[in-house]
C-alpha cells in the first residue's frame, strides 16, 4: 500500500470545535456512569470478598477438622480395631502352642505368636505415634497415654511368657520323645526276655527242669511283672506315685540282680544282662522314669504358663477395649462438631448466595437500562450499515455511550473510504507482480491458481494452459519430485519459509531448465496456499560446470606436478645414496689391496720356507726371518680386514636406515659417529676441514633413524658443497642437547661462506639451486625440510651471515609422536 492508505484522516475542523464545546458536558455525563457503575461493582466485589472469606474459613476449619480425623482420629480407630483383631488371633493360637506335638509344629506356631506379638507392638507404638502426632485433649490423651503404656508393659510380659510356654513345650516333646525310645527299647527287652531258655509261658517251679531252669522262669515272671508296672506308672498324671514307682523299680531291680547272681551259667549272665539293660531303660539318667517325670514337669508347668498368657491376653484385651471406646467416642464428638460446622457455614453461604442473586437481578436491569438497550440499537445500526444499507448510526445523549457511537459512525465512514483506497493498491499490486521479471506461482496441493508473465515465459506456456495442468510438479524432473513434496507439507505444516533450492525444470516443449526455487505459506482466499519465487539459472549453472570443469584440471595437473616432485625427491635420495656407496666402496679397496697384498707376500714367503724345509736347507736365521715378516703380515691383514669391516658396518647401518623406514630407538652420539665414518670418503680429501660432535653420551632417541641420517648427509653434502673452498677451509660442528619437555635441538654449524640474504628465503624451495650447471638438482635441502617437519614431527631454522658460516637448528620430540600429531615450520633468520 502507500502512504495515503495508511494515513489517519483528520476530521474537520467544525467537527472538532463542535467536540471540543461539548467536553466539558460529556465529562460531567460520563463521571456519573461511571460512579453508577463503580459503586455496582462495588458492592458486587464486597458481597463476592465477604462470600469468599466466609467461604475460605469455613473450608479451613472444615480441612482442619477433616485433616485431624484423617491423620489421627480415623488411625486411631482403623490401629485399635487391628489391635483387639490381634489379640484374637493370639488367643486363638496361645492353646495351638501349648498343645504341639512335634517340633515343627512348635516351632511354627512359636514363630506366628512372635510375629503377632511384634505387630501387636507395632502397633502400640503406631497408637503412641498417633497420640503424640494430636492435639493436646486434657484427662482422656492423658488416659490413652496411660492405658497404651500398660498395654506395653502387658505385652512385654506377654512375649516372655509365650517365650517360657515355647521352652516348656519343648521340653515337654523332647522327654515325651525319650519316653517313646525308652518303650520300644522295653518292648524289645521283653521279646529277648521271651526267648530265654525256661521262660516260656507255663514254665514255674514246679515244672522247671533240673540244675536251675524254674529259678530263670521266676525270675522272668517277676521282671515281666517290673516291665509291665513301669508301662502302666507312666501313664499316670501324679508324679509322686512316679516317684514311688520308680524307688519300687529300683528295689525290684536290685532283688533280680541278687537272684541273677545266685544262678548258675549261662543263665545267671542272661539273667544279669536282661536286668543291666532293663535297669538302663528304667532308672538310668534320661531312662523311662526320668522322661516321664520331666514330661509330666513341663505339661504342668506349660499348662501354668499357658493359664497365665491366657490372663495376660485378657488384660490387653481389657486394656484395648478401654482404648477402643475411649477412640470411638473422640471420633463421634469430632465428627458430630464437624457435622455442626458445615450446617452453620452453609446456612451463612445460603444467605449470602441468595443476597448475590438478588444484588445481580438490580444490576442486571441497571445495565440494561443504561447501558444494553442503547448498545443493541447501535449495533443494529451498524450491522444494518455494514449490509449497505444507508442507515445511521443514532449519536443521541451525553455520555460514553454517545463517543463511542460517533467514533463507529466515523470509523464506517474511513473504512469505506479505505476499501477504495484497497482496491486502488490491489490494482497497482497486480500491476507489480505482472511486471515481475521473477517467476511467481500460487499453487494448493500442487495444484497451479495462479501464474505470473514471467513464470509462463519460463516454461513456454499461456495462463490457460498452465492453470490446466495436473500438478505443478509436472514442471520439475522426477528426481527433485520428492525433495519438493517434502518443502511444501514442511511449508503448511510450520509457516515458515523454505531455504532457496537449485532444481531442474522441465519446459512444456521437453527442454530441461535449472531453477532456483524459494516457498512460502500465503492466505489465498480464505484458504491456505503455498507461493514460490522461480528464477531462471540454466546460464549460472553452465557457467559454474564450466568452471567446475576447469577446477578439475588444474587439481589433476596438481597432483601429477606433486607425483613428479615425489619421484624427483625418491630420486634424490637414491643419488645420495648412491654417492655414498661410491665413496665407501673407494675407501674399502685401500684396506682391501693392503690385505691382498699381504696375504700374497705370506703366501709366497710359506712357499719358500716349505722348499727348504723339505730340501732340509732351512737355517735359523731364514726362519727368524720369515717369522717376524709373518708377524708385520698378519698384523697389517688384521689391522686392515678390520678397518674394512669397520668401514662396512658403518655403511650398512646408514645405508639400511636411509632406504627403511623403521622406527627404532638409537643413541645419538653413537649414531653421528658412524654415519660420518660412511661419510668420511666425501670429505676426507678436503685440506684443512675439522669435523667436531658435542652430544650427550646418554642421549637416546625413539624415533626414525634414517630420516636423521638423510638429514645430516645432505645438511653435511650441502655445507661441503656450498660453504667451503680449497681456498677457505674450516669447521663444521654437529652438536646436541635436550631441552625441557623432552625436546631435542641438533645443530649443524659452519664457519665458511655463509648464505646471502636475497637467496636465504628460497633454500627450502623445491628444485633451487646456485649449481644447476654443476650438477646440483635443488631438492636436498627440500628433503631435509619436509623429513624434519613430517617425519620427525619438528621445526628447522636457519641463520647465516655472509663470510662468517650458517647454522641449521633443528627441533624435534625425543619420543617422535605418531601420526596425526602437527607438522613444524621453518624459519629464515
Amino acid at each position: 500500500m502507500d502512504a495515503t492508505a495508511t494515513k489517519t484522516p483528520t476530521p474537520p475542523t467544525a467537527d472538532r470545535a463542535d467536540d471540543a464545546a461539548a467536553a466539558p458536558r460529556r465529562r460531567r455525563a460520563r463521571a456519573g456512569i461511571v460512579l453508577r457503575i463503580s459503586f455496582g461493582l462495588t458492592i458486587m466485589t464486597m458481597l463476592v470478598l465477604l462470600i469468599g472469606v466466609v467461604s475460605l474459613s469455613s473450608f479451613q476449619l472444615f480441612r482442619g477438622e477433616v485433616s485431624v480425623l484423617s491423620s489421627t482420629t480415623l488411625p486411631k480407630v482403623i490401629t485399635s480395631a487391628e489391635l483387639r483383631g490381634s489379640l484374637q488371633k493370639l488367643v486363638a493360637r496361645l492353646p495351638v502352642l501349648a498343645g504341639a506335638a512335634t517340633t515343627p509344629q512348635r516351632r511354627a506356631i512359636y514363630d506366628e505368636l512372635i510375629s503377632e506379638l511384634e505387630f501387636l507392638r507395632k502397633l502400640v507404638e503406631r497408637m503412641r505415634d498417633l497420640h503424640q502426632q494430636g492435639e493436646p485433649g486434657g484427662d482422656g490423651e492423658s488416659d490413652e497415654l496411660r492405658l497404651l503404656e500398660q498395654a506395653q508393659s502387658t505385652l512385654l510380659i506377654l512375649a516372655a511368657t509365650v517365650a517360657d510356654l515355647n521352652a516348656e513345650v519343648g521340653r515337654q516333646i523332647e522327654a515325651g520323645a525319650r519316653q517313646a525310645e525308652a518303650i520300644r527299647a522295653l518292648a524289645q527287652l521283653a521279646d529277648a526276655l521271651e526267648r530265654l531258655p525256661g521262660a516260656e509261658p507255663g514254665t514255674g517251679p514246679a515244672t522247671a527242669a533240673p540244675g536251675g531252669g524254674g529259678m530263670l522262669g521266676a525270675w522272668a515272671v517277676r521282671a515281666g511283672a517290673l516291665m509291665a508296672r513301669a508301662a502302666g506308672a507312666i501313664q499316670t498324671d501324679h508324679l509322686n506315685r512316679l516317684r514311688v514307682e520308680r524307688r519300687n523299680a529300683e528295689h525290684t531291680l536290685t532283688e533280680l540282680g541278687r537272684l541273677a547272681a545266685a544262678t548258675s551259667e549261662p543263665e545267671g549272665s542272661a539273667m544279669e544282662r536282661i536286668r543291666a539293660d532293663l535297669a538302663a531303660i528304667l532308672v538310668a539318667p534320661e531312662g523311662l522314669f526320668d522322661s516321664s517325670a520331666e514330661r509330666l514337669q513341663a505339661r504342668n508347668r506349660a499348662q501354668a504358663l499357658s493359664g497365665q498368657s491366657r490372663v495376660l491376653v485378657e488384660t490387653v484385651d481389657r486394656f484395648t477395649l478401654a482404648l477402643f471406646d475411649a477412640i470411638h467416642d473422640q471420633s463421634t464428638d469430632r465428627t458430630g462438631d464437624l457435622a455442626a460446622l458445615i450446617q452453620e457455614r452453609s446456612r451463612t453461604v445460603m444467605v449470602l448466595g441468595g443476597a448475590s442473586i438478588l444484588l445481580v437481578i438490580l444490576v442486571h436491569f441497571f445495565f440494561r437500562r443504561f447501558l444494553t438497550s442503547r448498545l443493541v440499537a447501535l449495533n443494529g445500526a451498524v450491522l444494518a450499515r455494514l449490509s449497505g444499507s444507508d442507515a445511521t448510526v443514532p449519536v443521541e445523549g451525553n455520555d460514553e455511550i454517545t463517543d463511542i457511537a460517533a467514533s463507529i459512525r466515523y470509523f464506517i465512514d474511513e473504512i469505506d473510504r479505505r476499501q477504495i483506497d484497497l482496491a486502488d493498491n490491489e490494482r497497482r499490486f497486480r500491476d507489480l507482480v505482472e511486471g515481475s521479471i521473477q517467476g511467481i506461482i500460487i499453487h494448493r496441493d500442487f495444484r497451479p491458481l495462479y501464474a505470473n508473465e514471467a513464470f509462463l515465459q519460463m516454461l513456454g506456456s499461456s495462463l490457460d494452459r498452465a492453470l490446466r495442468v495436473r500438478s505443478v510438479l509436472d514442471f520439475i524432473a522426477e528426481d527433485s519430485r520428492p525433495l519438493v513434496e517434502d518443502n511444501y507439507r514442511h511449508i503448511v505444516a510450520t509457516g515458515l519459509p523454505s531455504e532457496r533450492r537449485r532444481l531442474r525444470a522441465r519446459r512444456l516443449d521437453g527442454s530441461e531448465r535449472w531453477i532456483e526455487l524459494t516457498s512460502r505459506r500465503i492466505d489465498w482466499k480464505g484458504e491456505t496456499a503455498v507461493q514460490s519465487i522461480v528464477v531462471d539459472v540454466t546460464r549460472e549453472v553452465e557457467a559454474e560446470a564450466a568452471l567446475r570443469r576447469s577446477r578439475d584440471a588444474a587439481e589433476q595437473a596438481l597432483r601429477e606436478l606433486k607425483e613428479t616432485q615425489a619421484s624427483l625427491i625418491q630420486a634424490e635420495k637414491m643419488a645420495s645414496l648412491g654417492q655414498l656407496v661410491a665413496g665407501v666402496a673407494h675407501e674399502v679397496n685401500t684396506p682391501i689391496g693392503i690385505t691382498i697384498t699381504g696375504a700374497s707376500q705370506l703366501a709366497v714367503q710359506f712357499e719358500e720356507l716349505t722348499r727348504q724345509l723339505a730340501a732340509g736347507a732351512i737355517k735359523k736365521s731364514e726362519f727368524q726371518r720369515f717369522m717376524a715378516d709373518g708377524g708385520e703380515m698378519a698384523r697389517l691383514i688384521l689391522s686392515n680386514s678390520m678397518r674394512a669391516a669397520d668401514l662396512v658396518q658403518s655403511f650398512k647401518m646408514v645405508a639400511v636406515d636411509q632406504s627403511s623406514d623403521e622406527r627404532r630407538r638409537f643413541e645419538l652420539k653413537a649414531y653421528i659417529g658412524e654415519l660420518l665414518r660412511s661419510l668420511r670418503p666425501a670429505y676426507k680429501d678436503v685440506a684443512g676441514l675439522d669435523i667436531g660432535v658435542d652430544s650427550p653420551d646418554e642421549l637416546e632417541l625413539d624415533g626414525y633413524p634414517g630420516a636423521l641420517s638423510q638429514i645430516l648427509t645432505n645438511l653435511v653434502l650441502n655445507a661441503l658443497t656450498h660453504a667451503f673452498t680449497p681456498h677457505h677451509p674450516g669447521r663444521l660442528t654437529i652438536a646436541a642437547r635436550l631441552l625441557p619437555q623432552d625436546q631435542v635441538e641438533l645443530t649443524v654449524a659452519d664457519d665458511g661462506l655463509g648464505i646471502p640474504s636475497d637467496i636465504l628465503p628460497k633454500i627450502f624451495d623445491p628444485f633451487f639451486t646456485t649449481r644447476r650447471g654443476s650438477g646440483g638438482s635443488g631438492l636436498g635441502l627440500h628433503i631435509v625440510y619436509n623429513l624434519v617437519t613430517g617425519t620427525l614431527r619438528g621445526t628447522i631454522t636457519v641463520q647465516s651471515i655472509p663470510g662468517e658460516g650458517t647454522r641449521f637448528t633443528l627441533r624435534f620430540p625425543r619420543v617422535t609422536p605418531t601420526a596425526g600429531a602437527n607438522v613444524g615450520k621453518a624459519e629464515l633468520v
